[in-house]
């Protein structure tokens, strides 16, 4: 069984085809999407997460039907956008705690010890309308470590972050990739690529 299965997937928005009968498998590693300006990169990763619709059958998280089944299917995956929308008003760890329960999980020792890693203990208390766009950026990251998702999708992830925390959100790739299937939007070629177990070039 594959962690994404996607069968004859089609993407248009008005009279533009962004995707047109696309198919593609990914397992365990860390899958990295490329493609030129407009060519469905991001519009991909939204209809992963059911945020772009799609049609029965043409998406499926772990065997289960992204339309038909989306609770069961959404309850698998983790989506980072690059910009995400925030309550201004909502602090850090608030935004954390609200991730959990909807999820019906406890913050885990391993998010706790990610903050600690990355220097963001002294921020959890801050909204974010007072955060720079690094930190805020360090706060969607940690969302990864709630619930144990098995497939995480990502959009530009190192943008906004300082050398320490792009180092180590790295290191916590190339130990995700062992067990869950990351697929990743980045023009940060140099740090993709020596981790990517995979490339898809979408538009060629």
């Amino acid at each position: 069984m594959n962690h994404i299965k996607i069968t004859n997937l089609n993407i248009q928005f008005d009279d533009l085809k962004v995707l047109k009968n696309f198919n593609a498998c990914f397992d365990t590693g860390v899958h990295w999407v490329q493609g030129f300006n407009g060519s469905g990169k991001i519009s991909l990763l939204k209809s992963l997460c059911g945020i772009v619709p799609v049609n029965n059958n043409a998406v499926s998280i772990l065997g289960f039907d992204l339309k038909s089944q989306a609770l069961k299917a959404k309850s698998k995956l983790c989506f980072i956008p690059d910009k995400p929308d925030i309550y201004p008003f909502m602090t850090g760890m608030q935004f954390l705690e609200l991730l959990a329960k909807i999820k019906g999980v406890k913050l885990s020792s391993e998010l706790f010890e990610f903050i600690d890693a990355i220097n963001l203990t002294p921020f959890t208390d801050v909204a974010f309308g007072e955060m720079s766009f690094g930190t805020r950026r360090k706060f969607t990251l940690c969302s990864v470590f709630i619930s144990n998702p098995q497939v995480v999708l990502l959009d530009e992830p190192f943008n906004g972050l300082d050398k320490h925390t792009t180092e180590q959100f790295r290191l916590w790739l190339i130990e995700a990739r062992k067990t869950k299937c990351v697929l990743v939007v980045s023009h940060d070629t140099h740090i993709i690529e020596s981790i990517s177990d995979s490339t898809i070039v979408l538009g060629s």
